[in-house]
């Protein structure tokens, strides 16, 4: 968990044939981060792989199953069928899924057009209805709108820029006996509905279609009574509904003979996309191709073995000779992601969230210490220190205890919840450090531990005072600056190991070395200034106090310049007195419910005292928790991150392929 996985950098020469058999191995082990191949290995002969037209064809491939998937919305959970198809060759399966895409687009393309004319109509018929409606609650007829009666309908869409002079034109030929409504409007088109007497449909026709109007189906043959008219209406809405019912079962009955094989294609396209990216970065002869990849180091001598026998031995590993990887972190801003070795960290997978965290400042360089194991212990405890109850503790542990059970059935909260499901076990572990130190500081959901269990803190956060000269201070404030010495020192010593183990001694000098000197040595100069009473002529009655400060500061600014020791100075100030958050949250966490349980009755327990309590408890949990899981992320993030990590790793992404039955066809 300190240190990333060593990696070895390998080039594989496979014949071309053995390709498939070789990606699909590399596929099952997750071990294998695929690099391009640089210009000045490609061996002499050799070109680059000509895959940027098999790209296209297996995203314009895959964008086409996706569509088909779309329509069918819900596929059958009965597996994927086995299909026979040439993986083996990726031409040959290219073609493949494009014949057996097509054949599926057909039927699918025929649903999806019976759908939207189905839909349109619905929507144009229902326009109507409304229409008539309001002729029949007012008794009108459709006969006396016009004297000789509105027998005939033209629908149909046109562009909004149309819409107006459509409108126009049909007033005139229909000499204004026209209703025209408009039925439905989007970003470009809108459908219109007009009525008129039937003695100007064909002109009318005529008119709409010079304009370039889309026309559907009129709607011939309406009664002139209002109320036979809606009748008539209704009954071909019941048919267009009995339509939409068949095509529903339509729908299904194409799901269900045909999901699993979509389901199939589906991977198939996947497997082809991920083996023509991978292709893309090789080379390759006539009859050969040359990959490159970076693999554990552990596990190189059984890989390059396993690559033999999955490849019918017609593939050698040739093992790169790397440079000195532990130089690799001072060269962070100069390599790029081919030269270097990705970051592989391997660590239980419950602290999965909490790498998530360091992984959103930075991945890790190859040669940078992983802050994971540290943060096990200093991320629940900070946590803990700015908000231990040991009432609230439990039932955050439960709540964490739940979404980590919710995450291993992998089940779904929803959007907005998946997060917290993702970040279960953070949760458990951050329930505990509130737990621990709720029982130390003696805090139940607001009340002390003497007043409801009869025992007393270990440490009260809110009692108790340290006299320095003639200042009196919190006794708590005190520790948790004492806190925040011992955690910065600590980033300073792993930044000093960082650099000597990358053989950088004198950048360990006189950076994180002089740094962590400057600034003990001032803790300790102002702590005895502070206990003498701030007599600040005690610095100058031990001739060492100064150097032991000045000296290291003298040096830094001798290497680095005048303005990196003053930022160095006024850096340590201010980093130290940031831990001060955890005495200013703890104290929050403690007054806001107690105060809500104050300005509801308290401190009497009456039922709405009670509620007061509840309800400041709920208002902490939720709203103060997640302050203080932000206030650790800064503490860490900021404070101790800066003395050491600076994440300028990029995370090991193993070539993948999704897995599928099939029966490889020569190809």
């Amino acid at each position: 968990m300190l240190r990333p996985e060593r990696m070895q950098q390998v080039s594989i020469i496979v014949a071309k044939d053995q390709v498939p058999k070789l990606l699909a191995y590399a596929g099952s082990k997750n071990l294998f981060h695929l690099i391009e191949v640089e210009d000045n290995k490609i061996p002499e002969g050799a070109k680059r792989y000509e895959a940027l037209e098999l790209l296209a064809r297996s995203s314009t491939i895959k964008n086409r199953i996706t569509g088909i998937t779309a329509v069918i919305k819900h596929l059958p959970e009965s597996g994927f069928e086995n299909v026979d198809a040439p993986v083996n060759n990726l031409d040959a399966l290219s073609k493949f899924l494009d014949e057996e895409t097509g054949k599926l687009e057909h039927s699918v393309r025929e649903l999806e057009d019976a759908e939207g004319k189905l839909q349109t109509e619905k929507e144009q018929i229902s326009e109507l209805s409304r229409f008539i409606t309001g002729l029949e609650n007012v008794g009108v007829s459709l006969e006396a709108l016009a004297g000789r009666g509105f027998l005939t309908s033209l629908i149909g869409e046109a562009s909004l820029e149309t819409i107006p002079t459509l409108q126009q034109e049909l007033q005139q030929i229909t000499n204004g006996d026209l209703i025209f409504a408009i039925t439905n409007s989007s970003e470009k088109t809108q459908t219109f509905l007009a009525l008129f007497p039937t003695t100007f449909q064909d002109r009318a026709r005529q008119m709409t279609t010079a304009l370039g109007t889309k026309l559907s189906p009129p709607l011939t043959g309406l009664p002139s009574d209002p109320t036979k008219a809606k009748e008539a209406i209704e009954l071909q809405l019941s048919t267009l509904e009995s339509e939409e019912k068949h095509l529903q079962q339509r729908r299904a009955r194409i799901s269900e003979e045909t999901g699993p094989r979509i389901g199939a294609l589906t991977r198939l396209s996947e497997i082809l996309e991920a083996r023509t990216k991978a292709l893309a970065g090789s080379s390759a002869t006539e009859a050969t191709v040359l990959l490159q990849a970076w693999i554990p180091k552990i596990q190189a001598a059984e890989i390059a073995e396993e690559v033999s026998k999955a490849s019918g031995g017609l593939a050698n590993v040739f093992f790169e000779e790397n440079k000195n990887q532990t130089t690799h972190m001072a060269e962070e801003s100069t390599h790029d992601s081919d030269s270097a070795p990705p970051t592989l960290v391997k660590a239980p997978r419950w602290t999965n969230p909490l790498q998530s965290v360091i992984n959103n400042f930075g991945v890790p360089a190859y040669s940078e210490t992983n802050p994971l194991l540290f943060m096990i212990f200093t991320f629940p405890v900070m946590y803990g220190l700015m908000f231990g109850d040991f009432g609230e503790g439990p039932l955050i542990l439960l709540l964490g205890l739940f979404l980590w059970r919710t995450k291993r059935k992998g089940a779904s909260l929803g959007d907005f919840f998946q997060p917290f499901v993702n970040g279960a076990e953070l949760i458990v572990m951050l329930g505990i450090g509130i737990t621990v130190f709720g029982l130390i500081f003696g805090d139940f959901f607001g009340f002390e531990s003497s007043t409801v269990f009869g025992f007393k803190p270990i440490f009260s956060p809110t009692e108790g005072e340290v006299t320095v000269g003639n200042v009196t201070v919190p006794r708590y404030m005190v520790f948790t600056l004492a806190f925040g010495v011992f955690h910065l020192i600590s980033g300073m010593a792993i930044g000093a190991y960082n650099l000597i183990r990358r053989a950088e001694f004198k950048e360990a000098f006189f950076g994180p070395l002089c740094t962590a000197w400057f600034y003990a040595a001032g803790v300790f100069v102002i702590a005895q200034i502070a206990l003498s009473g701030f007599k600040f002529s005690i610095a100058l009655q031990n001739p060492l106090y100064l150097p032991l400060v000045f000296i290291p500061l003298v040096l830094s600014a001798w290497k680095e310049g005048g303005m990196h020791a003053m930022e160095l100075f006024i850096q340590s100030i201010s980093n130290t007195f940031s831990y001060l958050r955890i005495w200013a949250l703890n104290l929050a966490d403690f007054y806001v419910k107690f105060a809500i349980f104050l300005a509801l009755g308290g401190p009497a327990i009456t039922p709405l005292s009670l509620v007061g309590a509840a309800l400041g408890n709920l208002l902490v949990m939720i709203l103060e928790g997640l302050i203080v899981f932000v206030q650790d992320l800064r503490l860490h993030w900021v404070e101790w991150f800066g003395k050491f990590y600076e994440g300028t790793g990029f995370p090991f992404s193993p070539y993948h392929e999704p897995t599928i039955r099939t029966v490889p066809l020569n190809g």
